[in-house]
């Protein structure tokens, strides 16, 4: 099994283009459920059922359970498809907690946003912070931003070539994150290719850094009581799209997602949300 396993992976990496996060969970998968694979001809759900509650007995979160889980359902599917196994193994999965990731407030972010950066990288951490509020990119997508070929400053656009999945797709942006590039890209001209955000001579920022330095600005600025992160200010950008009055469909769009259950997830409004929501469109209310 451990061979067949293998042979998954690399074809997800070759064939599929997988990130490099993606074949670290596979990895972790497998590491999880060995004790209930290895030395197997085929998959038994008894053996992978009774491994969830062994990981659940040792401590592992649900969440962490499940990531493992998405990753052998993965294979399991892989298996049938490719005929090495007649039946389809299906194995439940754990409930989670639903939790509501907090945003950043207006307060917060113009914090960040009117901000004077007093060096380079404040600099960079807060144009990035605005480019994913203003357009909704994940961090490794901002950060893999070309200035030439994928920032149409005429047209107010921004190509995004290294999706998730390896799927491309094109997001506008405002006219005040317009005047922040073109000011941001006037004084910081790398000497080595053509990267929006670089470090060195125009070598790629590596993720952690930007992040180190983001959570430093953050608390420079004075912002506390939330997670100061890039996934917090994506989320954020999702709240606030869907707050005025963008649909949930053009967000899938916008977010990069694959499936529509992935955004409705993401965006969970909070309780004034809906309630403000209901008082506009009850029939009550307009009696």
């Amino acid at each position: 099994m451990e061979n067949l396993y293998l042979q998954f992976v690399r074809e997800r990496q070759y064939l599929h283009s997988v990130s490099p996060k993606t074949l670290g969970a596979y990895h972790w998968a497998w590491k999880a459920f060995a004790p209930a694979l290895s030395g197997k001809s085929e998959p038994c759900k008894a053996d992978v059922v009774e491994r969830i509650a062994q990981l659940s007995s040792a401590g592992l979160s649900n969440v962490t359970v499940n990531t493992y889980v998405r990753s052998v359902k993965a294979f399991f599917r892989w298996l049938h498809t490719e005929g090495y196994v007649k039946t389809l193994v299906n194995i439940p999965r754990l409930k989670e907690e639903t939790k509501v990731l907090s945003a950043f407030s207006d307060d917060q972010i113009a914090k960040l946003i009117r901000y004077h950066p007093t060096n380079r990288s404040e600099e960079r951490s807060q144009l990035i912070a605005s480019l994913i509020l203003d357009t909704g990119l994940r961090i490794e997508e901002a950060l893999s931003l070309d200035l030439k070929n994928d920032i149409d400053l005429d047209q107010m656009l921004l190509t995004v070539r290294n999706g998730k999945g390896g799927k491309g797709r094109v997001n506008p942006f405002s006219i005040q994150l317009r005047k922040h590039l073109i000011r941001y890209s006037r004084r910081h001209v790398p000497e080595i290719d053509s990267l929006l955000f670089f470090a060195g001579c125009g070598e790629r920022v590596q993720q952690r850094n930007a992040l180190r330095d983001f959570k430093a600005l953050c608390r420079k600025v004075g912002i506390s009581g939330v997670r100061c992160s890039f996934h917090t200010i994506r989320h954020t950008f999702a709240i606030g799209y869907i707050r005025n009055g963008g649909d949930v469909f053009r967000l899938q769009r916008l977010l990069g997602h694959s499936k529509l259950e992935m955004t409705r997830r993401y965006v969970n409004l909070q309780t004034e949300d809906l309630q403000a929501v209901h008082n506009r469109l009850s029939p009550l209310g307009r009696v």
